[in-house]
């Protein structure tokens, strides 16, 4: 019932609605054009395109059939000459490097940059702030601890973690989601330490700069989760971003890993490839741990 469809459509019930006139059969009998309505749920941009270009190709190819069928009865001539005449040029796609479209092949590698993106820097950020808040940092201070052995101390620890944690979701990836790796491992694996060291960087600039755990979470929840979600290309494409949020994207490590995770699982590219980003996560790094030292110092301000 054509009274339905908006409730059934807001109730999350239907997808698409097909709404097929009556006289539709009649019209087409008669040689005479005939209208069809589709009614896609919006909400999900990406889904509702994806099923408009399944309506608009099968309505393409039904009514290319219609007019063979009309075009062979009234001329008589033989199917295969009618379909050269009709569509000369015949399009023939072929999917690279994913060419079942499985989805899941697509997010596995995403998802170890979304997870890589946010465990190290809670692991990092909770590590340090915790001894302020118990006050067993001023131990530190008051010792002849130098800032950099306090810090590599620190911060070695939470990489090895993290990279241990990146294996464990590759062997997910490739061998329970099945997610085909065509690249270096080695390289793949540079790559990722380089992506570890700069979210553990991210921890340790807020660490300094928090005194409270609960600080802490709120802002590498904030400065995380919405740049490994928006702005890396996971769910949404770069280039369908507004200049705006593209040039914030390329301003975040986030994006950059995963064109190496990406290349590595899918594409099968390796440093030839994909050397820049590895670059300007070593050169992101880098300045993250610059950051960190300078903002450390063992004479708090009270």
């Amino acid at each position: 019932n054509e009274a339905d469809i908006d409730g059934l459509i807001a109730a999350n019930e239907l997808r698409a609605v097909l709404v097929i006139p009556p006289g539709f059969g009649r019209d087409l009998a008669a040689g005479r054009s005939a209208a069809v309505q589709t009614i896609l749920d919006g909400t999900f941009p990406v889904r509702a395109m994806t099923m408009r270009g399944y309506v608009l190709a099968i309505n393409a190819q039904a009514s290319m059939n219609i007019a063979l069928d009309w075009a062979r009865t009234r001329s008589g001539a033989d199917e295969a000459t009618l379909s050269a005449i009709v569509q000369p040029v015949k399009l023939e796609t072929r999917n690279l490097y994913n060419q079942p479209l499985r989805s899941v092949w697509s997010m596995a590698p995403k998802l170890i940059m979304v997870i890589l993106m946010i465990t190290p820097p809670f692991l990092t950020v909770l590590g340090v702030v915790r001894e302020k808040e118990s006050g067993s940092i001023f131990n530190i201070y008051a010792s002849t601890v130098s800032k950099a052995e306090f810090l590599v101390g620190k911060l070695i620890p939470y990489v090895v973690i993290s990279m241990f944690n990146a294996l464990m979701l590759f062997a997910l990836a490739r061998y329970l989601f099945g997610a085909p790796f065509k690249g270096d491992f080695i390289f793949f694996a540079l790559g990722t330490m380089m992506y570890v060291v700069c979210t553990t960087g991210i921890g340790l600039v807020i660490s300094v700069l928090v005194r409270t755990q609960t600080a802490a979470m709120v802002i590498v929840a904030i400065v995380t989760v919405v740049p490994a979600a928006l702005y890396s290309g996971a769910i949404i494409p770069i280039e369908s971003l507004s200049p705006a949020a593209s040039a914030l994207a390329h301003l975040l490590p986030a994006m950059y890993y995963a064109k190496i995770a990406t290349g590595s699982f899918l594409k099968g590219v390796g440093a030839t490839v994909l050397w820049p980003n590895v670059l300007v996560l070593a050169a992101y790094a880098a300045a993250l741990m610059g950051a960190g030292y300078l903002l450390f110092t063992k004479r708090p301000r009270t």
